[in-house]
C-alpha cells in the first residue's frame, strides 16, 4: 500500500497529454494453463543471500530496488529499510522510529534517486518526507500536507505524483512537481469521478528510461517521463469490475468473481502481471505477455524449470528491464533472505 504527501505551491503549470501507441490485449483469468515456466522468459538464475547478521529482523519484503551494486528492501513491519551490497552484505538499516526531525512514525512508501544516490521515505503520520544517502545517513526532511498513492523521482530530479482517484479537496490524477514542490505539469489521465472502489497495491516500476505505470481505472499500461506519457498496452480484462459496481459503496459490494492488478514486472521482451482474483480458492493469477509472439499465458502458478528451486511467493519484483527477482521461502534456523535473481531473455 503506497501513500505520499506533497506540499504543492501555487505555480504556473501546463498539461501533458498522454499519447496512445497501445496494443490491445485480452486477458481471461479463467482460461488458464497448468503453469508458466521460468524458461519461457528467463535465460539464467543467480542467487543472493542477504546477510542480516543472524538477526530475524525482516518479517515480509514489501518492495525492492536495485541500483548498480546496491540493494534496498522495505520491510512490511518495523525493520524499516535495509541496504545491502550486491554480495548480500548489510550496509545499514534505516529504522529511526520516533518523532524527531530525523525520525519517522511509519513508512508508507519509499523510492530512490539513482542519479543523486538518495533514498526518499514517506511518513504519512508525520506528513513529511525524509531524505537519506545510499549509506543510510540522514540528509534532510520536508513537510507535506497533501496525499497521493505513489511517487517516483524522474531523471531531471522532479517528482511524479500519483493519486489515481477523484478527490474534491486535493489535487488528483498524475502530475509532476519540481524540487520546490511547485506543480510543473498535469498529465491527462482520465479519472472517473463516480468511482468509490479502489484496490491499493503496486502502481509503478522505476527504470532508467521512464516510470512504468499501470492504471487500474482502465487497465492501461503507460511509460511516463518528464516530457511524455505514452500508453503502451490496453488490457481487456474479462474479470474487470463493472463500471456500475464501481460506483457503489465498497462496503455494499460483494467481493467475488472480479479481479484487480496486484503487481507487475516489465522487461524489454516480456510483461508479467499478477492479478488478485476474488474467488474462493487460490486468488492469485499470473499473466505473462511475450512481446515477440504476442501471446499471453495465464496460470495459477509460476514454476522454476531451470534449476527447480521453487518459491511460493505470489510476487516477482521488478529490478530493471533485464532483471527480476523472487524471494525464496524462509529456511528453518536461517534468518538471512534468499533472493532468486532472474536474468531475462
Amino acid at each position: 500500500m503506497h501513500f505520499f504527501f506533497f506540499l504543492l505551491l501555487n505555480a504556473n503549470s501546463c498539461n501533458l497529454s498522454k499519447t496512445d501507441h497501445s496494443h490491445k490485449l485480452t486477458i481471461d483469468l479463467d482460461n488458464t494453463n497448468d503453469t508458466i515456466l521460468y524458461s519461457q522468459f528467463t535465460k539464467s538464475i543467480d542467487y543472493i543471500e542477504l546477510n542480516t547478521n543472524d538477526s530475524c529482523i525482516v518479517s515480509h519484503i514489501d518492495n525492492i530496488f536495485l541500483d548498480d551494486d546496491t540493494i534496498f528492501i522495505l520491510d512490511k513491519k518495523n525493520a524499516g529499510i535495509l541496504i545491502f551490497t550486491s554480495n548480500g552484505e548489510l550496509v545499514n538499516q534505516i529504522n529511526n522510529y520516533g518523532n524527531s526531525a530525523e525520525e519517522f512514525i511509519n513508512i508508507r512508501a519509499f523510492t530512490i534517486d539513482p542519479i543523486l544516490n538518495h533514498i526518499y521515505i514517506l511518513d504519512c503520520n508525520s506528513q513529511k518526507i525524509n531524505k537519506y544517502n545510499y549509506n543510510g545517513d540522514y540528509l534532510e526532511s520536508h513537510k507535506s500536507t497533501l496525499y497521493v498513492r505513489d511517487f517516483a523521482v524522474l531523471e531531471n530530479g522532479s517528482y511524479l505524483c500519483i493519486l489515481p482517484y477523484y478527490s474534491k479537496y486535493t489535487p488528483y490524477g498524475i502530475w509532476t512537481t519540481d524540487n520546490n514542490n511547485n506543480i510543473i505539469k498535469k498529465i491527462q489521465f482520465e479519472i472517473p469521478q463516480d468511482d468509490q472502489f479502489e484496490f491499493v497495491g503496486y502502481y509503478t516500476n522505476l527504470s532508467n528510461q521512464c516510470i512504468y505505470y499501470y492504471d487500474r481505472n482502465w487497465d492501461n499500461f503507460s511509460c511516463i517521463t518528464k516530457d511524455t506519457a505514452i500508453v503502451q498496452y490496453q488490457f481487456d480484462l474479462k474479470q474487470r469490475l463493472k463500471e456500475d459496481i464501481r460506483k457503489k459503496d465498497p462496503r455494499l459490494i460483494k467481493l467475488k468473481d472480479f479481479a484487480m492488478m496486484s503487481s507487475f514486472s516489465y522487461s524489454d521482451n516480456f510483461l508479467l502481471l499478477t492479478y488478485y482474483y476474488y474467488v474462493d480458492n487460490n486468488p492469485y493469477r499470473w499473466a505473462l505477455y511475450n512481446k515477440h509472439t504476442q501471446k499471453i499465458t495465464v496460470s495459477n502458478v509460476v514454476t522454476n524449470d531451470i534449476d527447480y528451486v521453487q518459491s511460493s511467493s505470489e510476487q516477482i519484483f521488478y529490478l530493471n528491464n533485464k532483471t527480476w527477482c523472487r524471494v525464496l521461502d524462509e529456511k528453518v534456523n536461517n534468518c538471512n533472505i534468499q533472493l532468486q535473481i532472474l536474468n531475462l531473455k
